[in-house]
């Protein structure tokens, strides 16, 4: 199957957080969406039932963005798919290790640091070089607003090597017609009701009263920093306070 429709690549979308909201709110908005799930096909199904109940158009694709081979995959599957990839949006980053500095296990904060950067080398060259033949391409990063920086030394020092290595890449493809923007929230308590997520997605009477952040609200900055409106903003590094 081929697409006239921009395809997003959502990594980590099945969860109960930021990614799944992303992937039905670029859906909803016209976006062929690819639900990238490292182990929870069930969850990730789910997902992309709705959005065909929904109109839209979804696919699911196993792939561990940690690892180089099931990046190709995910890549390939997309292209074969779809014909195209114009979105990316890249998630899952480092564990939780909230030893201080005194108590750092370096193995432990290698590792955070590889997972951070890791999907970035792995999906942007041959992403890149897709998004270059048509002019148009948005990378997004998930990473932390380290104005209000966890407890946690080695998470902290990895999501700011994740934010350096989008920021630098930004400044080598904008010329091609691509935009590379992070997105930077605080916590962000995630949902764990699929029907609640969903209704927050239509911005419904519980999301237009929220009193604290919400997956929604990361999706609503990823969906901007997306579309046509957004395609002067790259290098951006949008915070969320709160």
């Amino acid at each position: 199957m081929k697409s006239d429709l921009r395809t997003a690549i959502i990594t980590g979308a099945c969860g109960t957080g930021m990614g799944r909201s992303i992937a039905l709110t670029l859906a909803k908005n016209g976006y062929c969406v690819v639900i990238n799930y490292r182990t929870n096909q069930t969850e990730a199904d789910a997902i992309v039932s709705h959005i065909r109940k929904q109109g839209g158009t979804a696919i699911a694709v196993q792939a561990d963005v940690f690892q180089k081979e099931d990046c190709t995959r995910l890549i390939t599957t997309t292209r074969n798919c779809f014909g195209r990839i114009d979105c990316c949006i890249i998630g899952p980053g480092a564990d939780w290790h909230p030893e201080p500095l005194t108590d750092l296990k370096p193995e432990d904060a290698l590792h955070d640091m590889y997972q951070e950067v890791a999907p970035i080398y792995y999906l942007l060259p041959p992403i890149l070089s897709d998004m270059k033949s048509r002019g148009f391409g948005r990378i997004i990063g998930l990473a932390s607003n380290l104005d209000i920086p966890s407890p946690a030394y080695s998470y902290n020092a990895a999501k700011s090597a994740r934010i350096q290595a989008l920021l630098l890449a930004a400044k080598d493809v904008f010329s091609m017609g691509i935009t590379v923007n992070v997105i930077c929230p605080g916590p962000v308590n995630a949902r764990p009701d699929f029907n609640e997520a969903c209704g927050h997605c239509e911005h419904n009477d519980l999301f237009q009263n929220r009193t604290e952040i919400l997956p929604q609200d990361i999706a609503d900055g990823v969906a901007f920093l997306c579309s046509d409106s957004a395609r002067y903003i790259s290098g951006c590094v949008l915070p969320y306070l709160f």
